[in-house]
C-alpha cells in the first residue's frame, strides 16, 4: 500500500513544527518530495525518516513561499556533491523562474554543479505528468499567486494535496473520489475571514471540500501555532462537517493511502 511520510506540517511561523513537506516512497529507492519546508530542517527530516538522499529524485513544488519552497537551495547543494544524484523540479512556469531567481542570487553555481543532473519541469494545470511511476494532476488554487495543488496517483490510489488556499471550487473537482485529501487547517471558523484574507482555509472550509468531493479520509496540515489554534480543535471541526473522523498530520508521520 502506497504511503506517504510528513517531513513538516507547520505553517510559515510555527515554531513547534517543521513546515510544508511530504515524502512520497515511490519504489525502487526513488522518493517523490512535495514541497521543501523552509530551509535545512528539510535535510534534517530526511534523515530523521530514514530517506536516502540520493534516492530523492523528484520535487513537486506548490509554490514560491519561502515555507515551501525554502529548502530547494539546501538540498540541491547537498546533492551537489552526491555523483549518483539526479532531481526533476516540478513547478508552475512562473514559479520555476522565481526559484532559478533566487538561487542564483543566494547560491550562485549550484545549477552548474549539477549539470544535466537537474532538471526543471513546467506544469499545465489539469496536464498531467509521470513522476517515478507516480502520476500527478497539477491544478490551480486560490492562493493569492500561481499556486499549484497536485492529485497523485500511485498503485491504484490517489491522494490529493491542497497546497495553501482558500475554499477553491477546482480542488473540490481534482480531489473527487480520491482515497485521501491533504488539506491545510489555518484555524477555526471564526477565523474565517482573516484565513480568507491570507489565502488560506479553515477547518470547516476543509471539511466541507472533503465531503463536497467525496474523499475516503482527510488529513489536516499547515497549523499554526498552538497557541493560536488548537490542531485537536480544527479536528473536531472539520469532522462535524465532513460526517468522518479527521486525522491530524504529524512531523514524521507515516499515512497509508
Amino acid at each position: 500500500m502506497p504511503q506517504l511520510i510528513v517531513l513538516g506540517s507547520g505553517d510559515p511561523l510555527c515554531d513547534e513544527r517543521v513546515q510544508s513537506s511530504l515524502a512520497v516512497p515511490l519504489g525502487g529507492g526513488e522518493t517523490l518530495l512535495i514541497d521543501t519546508t523552509s530551509g535545512t530542517a528539510l535535510l534534517r527530516q530526511l534523515r530523521r525518516a530514514d530517506l536516502s538522499l540520493s534516492g530523492i529524485r523528484h520535487l513537486f513544488i506548490s509554490h514560491r513561499h519561502f515555507d515551501h519552497a525554502g529548502g530547494l537551495a539546501p538540498l540541491l547543494t547537498d546533492l551537489s556533491s552526491l555523483p549518483e544524484a539526479c532531481l526533476t523540479v516540478y513547478a508552475a512556469h512562473d514559479t520555476l523562474h522565481a526559484l532559478r531567481a533566487v538561487l542564483a542570487l543566494t547560491i550562485p553555481g549550484v545549477e552548474d554543479w549539477l549539470g544535466a543532473r537537474l532538471r526543471w519541469q513546467a506544469l499545465a494545470a489539469g496536464v498531467e505528468v509521470e513522476a517515478g511511476g507516480a502520476m500527478l494532476t497539477p491544478f490551480a488554487v486560490d492562493h493569492g499567486l500561481e499556486c499549484l495543488g497536485v492529485r497523485l496517483a500511485l498503485g491504484g490510489v490517489s491522494a490529493v494535496f491542497s497546497a495553501d488556499t482558500r475554499p477553491c471550487p477546482t480542488l473540490v473537482e481534482y480531489a473527487r473520489g480520491a482515497d485521501l485529501l491533504i488539506h491545510e487547517a489555518y484555524g477555526p471558523a471564526e477565523m474565517a475571514a482573516q484565513a480568507h484574507g491570507f489565502g488560506h482555509s479553515t477547518a470547516a472550509d476543509a471539511g466541507a471540500a472533503a465531503r463536497a468531493a467525496g474523499v475516503g479520509r482527510l488529513l489536516l496540515t499547515h497549523f499554526r501555532a498552538s497557541r493560536y489554534a488548537d490542531p485537536v480543535a480544527l479536528g473536531a471541526e472539520a469532522a462535524e462537517v465532513f460526517g468522518r473522523p479527521v486525522e491530524l498530520a504529524a512531523d514524521l508521520g507515516v499515512v497509508q493511502f
